[in-house]
């Protein structure tokens, strides 16, 4: 997890103490980033872990859990198959946002075949049930990628990797489409394409 950190600092997915990273430990509990810490600077220590029904502090020492404990809880309850959760701030998916521009149009094959459906859960104040309340459908649904209007994104994946990857890949995609946006009106892949595309995904995962 603090590699991530890193990573996610390094790449300016994120800045100051903003964001936050979990991991599920097994069935009960899970290990997620302390309040207020600066994840390019994070250490093992700082790790908080947390019994997932209860909410309580299971690690000793005195740091609190990320203010955004609520949201990752609810996806690890609700979609039994994520063993980790990235949420960040990356400057191109939230400028988009603020634009008004949505990403769920299917845009860029890659974009499909890694993320699926992006879901846009709008605007909700940070660290609020009002979050959890903003996320419920899209992540009963078994979306992997959420943008919250002026908050950031939240990706989910079996491992820590994917999550990150996802991550990454959402970014490149509001790059590419603020880029096009100023060159022309952008169109989104046809319906037949975006089918076989889905195909394609389905039946790679059932090799793995």
């Amino acid at each position: 997890m603090t590699a991530y950190g890193e990573l996610l600092y390094a790449q300016g997915l994120l800045t100051g103490a903003s964001g936050n990273i979990s991991t599920r430990l097994d069935a009960h509990r899970i290990l997620i980033t302390p309040g207020g810490c600066h994840k390019g600077m994070l250490t093992a220590s700082e790790l908080v872990v947390i019994d997932m029904k209860s909410g309580k502090v299971l690690s000793e020492g005195s740091a609190m859990p990320s203010s955004e404990l609520r949201m990752h809880t609810y996806i690890y309850a609700q979609q039994p198959a994520v063993q980790a959760v990235i949420h960040a701030h990356p400057p191109y998916v939230v400028a988009l946002g603020i634009a008004g521009v949505s990403l769920e149009k299917a845009i860029l094959p890659e974009s499909v075949l890694a993320l699926g459906s992006i879901a846009d859960c709008g605007y909700a104040t940070p660290t609020t049930d009002a979050v959890v309340e903003a996320i419920m459908t899209p992540v009963q649904s078994g979306a992997k990628a959420l943008v919250l209007d002026r908050h950031g994104s939240v990706t989910m994946g079996s491992n820590l990797h994917e999550a990150f990857c996802r991550l990454e890949t959402l970014e490149h995609l509001a790059k590419v489409v603020a880029i096009a946006g100023s060159l022309n009106e952008i169109e989104g892949l046809p319906a037949d394409e975006i089918k076989k595309l889905q195909k394609l995904s389905t039946d790679y995962k059932k090799t793995k």
